[in-house]
Order: structure tokens, then C-alpha cells, then sequence
């Protein structure tokens, strides 16, 4: 799906039935006994029907002698209703930490995104869509793909591994961040020597094109060199990931959000030296393949640091590393059950890949299709991964609490409460850069090699992308309850119909319809905004009774509305500045041109985002206090 990637951040568990119990914890006492139901008439209705409650009651005293120094008082309550609730207050965070914590991870988020919206732009200025910049695109795929989705924050092993953690023993916590380690070492290890060897067939697979198009012959010799240099990606990809979710376990979310910056960084500084060196002639005649080498080593450099940060990082954390032995490793039960977890998600997202192998394979047969799409795809995700970053990742734990509660209403409720805020966030965003698309891209990265029809293509494909991104929100939260009810089957099979969904759409709307490029983008929307309503669809047959999809209805139809009005504001708005300051400042100066503009993008989107909120706090809109309490934190500190 051009760069688009269905994978759902899931992990597939068989379907065993979950205990329903009522948890009563006395702070008093140790004993545990076993309560029978009482009545028939106590029985909850609002219970999935699959379930069959079986009151019982626990409690617990925690000795004066294991208590910590700080004097951690741990408080439990019982609700005596249709949704009992074990609460915790050192387990769910009162809603002002959660806030605070999103709005660290959103700073921190937030730098990681300029940081890779400078690399794109220093890559689109020194090779624009040129055979360099497409080659890696194709080359950065199978790197990319276990960097982002198995290594990066939100992926299946980062997610696995923090919910894992997170019912564990702090000395069984790293015994099993130990042996997984050493175990994604090994397969990582030995998946890097494959694709070493298998490097030319690799690229043949999902870009046959480069061996047909008469430019093709350099492009596919560029991507060869770069894949291969670019195994430490794949390597490191495992670690990074299992070291992220260790950090979340233990609370911290900062530096997983803000680690995709440093491996930004090399390849910002590698395109500067490679102009520096162009400009005093360094290089020979195949300066191409330089550059490609080049930017090829800064990726791998980029996933080398992330791994040598938190190897200093968790050393502070952990007093004493525990031994590895095999066959301990072997042995060990919570590495089953990790990777009973883990390596159906891992699969998940491995089959969601295919979708990118084949717009990759149709791209392929379009110059400059790769890097077109991947350009577009940024900027799209640019907000998009700030959002689930934000959401997502503080949210999963407090989901996987309240399934494990069986506290239904209490987790559909935080499911549409993120709804909401999600779209509050993402919708003005996309409105008022869909409005200015062209602009936007063309102050970004028109620039050296990257020219006005790149721009032109560029811009159609944003808004292409741009209208299935708030379905791409709605679906991350959607598996992430999936994953709290520890259900991955459900999230799989719509993954495997997506797939190949993608695969007919690709080939109806480049084949058929002759939309080029347009239509890779169009068939990633497409499939994505399906796959939330057939998503949806599978949460309302599983979670009975407890779903009330007619009351997000009317509020996502208020923030539609409210989509077009800013959108139609900041299109008009910005003409009427353009024509304004031009005729003010009549120069044609590159620097004072750029700074116009800007001034006209900024103005008519300010513009419109008011034009978006205007309306919601006329309307004292529910889902807009959160939004502003978030932005009353970042701006505390």
C-alpha cells in the first residue's frame, strides 16, 4: 500500500476463555477464599455473553517488611455493581499523569517526526525522485520493516514485551529480557546472512520493474549494494525492540519515542558529506552509487546507536545480569508464552508487508513511483504517528487492566474517548494541510533535484493518503482492545482480506484504471477505512450488549463537518493572503519568496484550525476539554 503498512499491533492468542471474577483485596488480611455466586440475579448483563462470571474473593496483606522506603500505600476498592472494577492506585494512573506522560511522549514524539521530516527533505533537495532516492526506498524495505514494526515503539515485540513484563517479577523481568535477547540475536543473525546472500532476489521480487525500465539497470544495481548494507537494521531490529518494551514496562516511554531521531540523524549528516564531497570533487563518474552507499551505512549507523543507548540505559536499571544458558532458555516458560504471544503478531505484521511488496511491485513500473509515494506517506504519518504514540502506547496497559477486571463498560468507554480525541487532533490537521498541499510540499521540498512536477505528484498523492489517515488512527486503537482481550485471530484474518483486497484494488486501479501512483495511494485508504468497519463489526459481535456504536455517531459526524468548513476556510484564505503579499511585496528573491510563503501557509491554516474549534466550543463538544488539558500540560512542562 504504498509504504502503508497493514499491521495490526496484535498478538494472536488461542481462544481460551478468560476468568470472570469479582476481586475483593483487603489490605488487613492474607487469606484467600472462594465465594459462590449468590444469585441468578447477580449475574451481568453486560458481560459478553462468552463468558461465565464466577464470583470470587481474594485478599491480600502486603508485609510492613517489603514495603518500599518511599511508602507506596497500595489501595484496592470493590464496586458491588454490574461492572466490578479491581483498582490500583499504582497500576492506573489518575487522569492528570496519564496527560502528563502523553504529553512527555508527545514532546519527545514530536522531535523524533521533525527529525525525520528533515531527513526526507535532505533526501528529496540532494537526489529528489531520482534513481538514488528510489533505489532506496526499495532497499530500505525489509530494513525498514523490522526497524519500524519489530523494532520501533508500538510494534508486536515492543508490545508483547511490555505487557509481558508487566505481570512478571522484577527478577523474572530480566531474566526473560535476557534469554529473548539472546534469542533475537541469533535470528537476527542468521535472517541478516540470508539476505547477504539472497540480496539481487530479493529486490527482483517486489520490483520486477527495475529490470524492464531503460533506467532501471542503475536504480536495481544502487538498491543491491544498499540492502546489503543495511543488515544491521535487520540484526539490531529485534533488541531495540524488546529494550523499548522493557523501558515501558518500567514506566519509561520518553526515550522510546524520541529514539527514531537518532537513527534520522546519520543519514542527514552522511547527505552532507556526500554534497560536500560532490562539491570538491571527490567522488568519480558512478557518484550515484556513491550516494547510495552513503546513506545506506548512515541507516545503519542510525540502529547501531538506538541499540548502544539502551544497552547504557538499562545497565543504570538492572544491579546484576543474570547468566544465559541455552538450554535455561529452553526451558524457561515465560519465553514460551512470550513467543506463543509474540510470533503470531509477528506474522501478522510480516503478511501485512505483503501489502507494501505489492505496491512496490506495480511502483516499480512508474519512474519515480517509489519515492513519490514515500514522500506523501511521510506527511501523512507525520501526525498520525505522533497520535498513536500519544494514545496508543499509554492507553494499551490501562486496556489489558480493564479486560483483565472484566471491567467491559470502563474499557469501551476509554476506547471511545480516544476515538474522540483522536479525531479532534488528527482531523483539523489533515483538513487544513489537504486545503494546502501543493504549497506545503513545494516549500518543503522543492528544491535541487527535487522539481515543480515532483511537487505536483507529491501533493495528489497526500491528499490520496490523506483520506483514509483517520481510519488508520481508529484501527490502531481497535486491535490494541483486540490485543487487551487477548484476541489476534480476529485482527488476523481481516489483515489476510486486507492483503488481498490491496493486491485487487492495486492492480484494478494501475492496470485497469491507469491511475498510476494516484491509485496505490487511493487502494491504501480504501482498505484501510474497510478494514476499521469490519474491525468494529467483529468488537460489537464479541463485546454484546456493552458496544454502543449510535453514540459516537453524532460527534464523529459534528467533527466531519467541522473537517470541511476549516478545509474550505483555509483554501480560501490562503489564496486571498497569496494574491495579497504578492502584490505587496513584489520581489522575486528566493529567500523573501519562501518566507512569504510560509507566511501565507501558516496564516491560513491558523485560520482554519479555528475554523475547526470555533464551531466544537460553540457547541461545548464534549471531546475537547481532554485536548485542551493535554495542550495545558505541554505548555506547563
Amino acid at each position: 500500500m504504498g509504504s502503508l503498512n497493514l499491521h495490526p499491533l496484535s498478538a494472536s492468542l488461542s481462544s481460551t476463555t478468560l476468568p470472570t471474577h469479582r476481586y475483593s483485596l483487603c489490605p488487613h488480611s492474607q487469606k484467600i477464599t472462594s465465594i459462590p455466586a449468590s444469585s441468578p440475579t447477580q449475574s451481568r448483563s453486560r458481560i459478553p455473553h462468552q463468558f461465565k462470571p464466577i464470583q470470587t474473593t481474594y485478599c491480600f496483606h502486603e508485609p510492613a517488611s517489603s514495603r518500599s522506603s518511599s511508602n507506596i500505600e497500595i489501595g484496592f476498592c470493590m464496586k458491588n455493581d454490574a461492572d466490578s472494577v479491581l483498582y490500583s492506585k499504582n497500576s492506573i494512573p489518575p487522569e492528570n499523569g496519564l496527560i502528563r506522560n502523553a504529553a512527555w511522549i508527545g514532546v519527545a514524539t514530536i522531535i523524533s517526526k521533525i527529525m525525520g521530516l528533515l531527513r526526507e527533505i535532505f533526501l528529496a533537495a540532494v537526489f529528489g525522485i531520482g534513481p538514488v532516492a528510489t533505489a532506496f526506498k526499495y532497499a530500505s524495505v525489509l530494513p525498514g520493516f523490522a526497524a519500524s514494526l519489530l523494532g520501533g515503539v508500538n510494534g508486536p515485540i515492543h508490545i508483547t514485551m511490555a505487557t509481558t513484563l508487566s505481570k512478571l517479577s522484577k527478577e523474572r523481568r530480566r531474566k526473560l529480557f535476557q534469554h529473548t535477547t539472546a534469542i533475537m540475536f541469533l535470528v537476527g543473525g542468521a535472517v541478516g546472512i540470508l539476505v547477504f546472500i539472497f540480496a539481487e532476489f530479493i529486490i527482483h521480487s517486489y520490483a520486477p520493474g527495475l529490470w524492464i525500465l531503460v533506467e532501471g539497470q542503475i536504480t536495481r544495481a544502487i538498491a543491491i549494494a544498499q540492502l546489503k548494507l543495511m543488515i544491521p537494521c535487520i540484526v539490531f531490529a529485534g533488541p531495540v525492540g524488546l529494550g523499548f518494551g522493557y523501558m515501558s514496562a518500567e514506566g519509561n516511554n520518553i526515550l522510546p519515542s524520541i529514539s527514531p531521531a537518532l537513527s534520522s540523524m546519520p543519514i542527514i549528516a552522511f547527505c552532507v558529506m556526500y554534497v560536500s564531497m560532490r562539491r570538491s570533487n571527490a567522488f568519480l563518474p558512478g557518484a550515484g552509487l556513491s550516494g547510495g552507499v552513503l546513506i545506506s551505512c548512515g541507516a545503519s549507523l542510525g540502529a547501531f546507536m538506538q541499540w548502544i543507548i539502551q544497552v547504557i540505559m538499562l545497565d543504570r536499571t538492572q544491579n546484576n545480569s543474570i547468566p544465559v544458558s541455552w538450554i535455561n532458555i529452553l526451558k524457561d516458560k515465560d519465553v514460551h508464552e512470550f513467543f506463543l504471544l509474540m510470533l503470531p503478531a509477528t506474522i501478522t505484521s510480516g503478511l501485512a508487508q505483503i501489502a507494501s511488496f505489492t505496491d512496490l511491485y506495480f511502483s516499480s513500473l512508474i519512474p519515480g513511483g517509489a519515492a513519490s509515494l514515500s514522500y506523501a506517506y511521510l506527511l501523512v504519518m507525520a501526525p498520525l504517528g505522533l497520535l498513536s504514540s500519544v494514545l496508543v502506547l499509554p492507553l494499551l496497559p490501562t486496556f489489558s487492566r480493564l479486560a483483565k477486571t472484566l471491567s467491559w463498560s470502563s474499557l469501551m468507554d476509554n476506547f471511545k474517548r480516544a476515538v474522540i480525541i483522536s479525531m479532534v487532533v488528527v482531523l483539523p490537521i489533515l483538513s487544513t494541510m489537504c486545503a494546502l498541499a501543493n504549497p506545503i510540499i513545494c516549500l518543503l521540498f522543492q528544491r535541487g533535484a527535487f522539481n515543480a512536477s515532483a511537487s505536483t505528484l507529491v501533493s495528489s498523492l497526500f491528499i490520496c493518503y490523506s483520506l483514509g489517515s483517520p481510519f488508520y488512527v481508529i484501527r490502531e486503537l481497535l486491535v490494541a482492545v483486540f490485543y487487551a482481550l487477548g484476541d489476534g485471530q480476529q485482527p488476523f484474518f481481516v489483515s489476510v482480506a486486507a492483503i488481498a483486497l490491496n493486491a485487487i484494488l492495486d492492480w484494478l486501479f494501475v492496470s485497469s484504471f491507469y491511475l498510476g501512483a494516484k491509485g496505490l495511494a487511493l487502494s491504501t485508504s480504501l482498505v484501510t477505512a474497510l478494514s476499521v468497519v469490519m474491525l468494529f463489526h467483529l468488537l460489537l459481535r464479541k463485546l454484546e450488549g456493552v458496544v454502543d456504536y449510535t453514540a459516537m455517531v453524532f460527534p464523529l459526524l459534528i467533527l466531519f463537518s467541522c473537517c470541511i468548513v476549516s478545509g474550505f476556510t483555509t483554501s480560501i484564505t490562503y489564496e486571498i493572503l497569496r494574491n495579497l503579499v504578492s502584490s505587496v511585496f513584489n520581489t522575486r528573491i528566493c529567500r523573501i519568496t519562501r518566507i512569504q510563503e510560509l507566511f501565507s501557509i501558516s496564516s491560513a491554516g491558523l485560520i482554519g484550525m479555528i475554523g475547526f474549534f470555533l464551531p466544537l466550543m460553540l457547541l461545548h463538544f464534549s471531546g475537547f476539554k481532554p485536548v485542551r488539558d493535554l495542550s495545558k500540560t505541554l505548555m506547563d512542562g
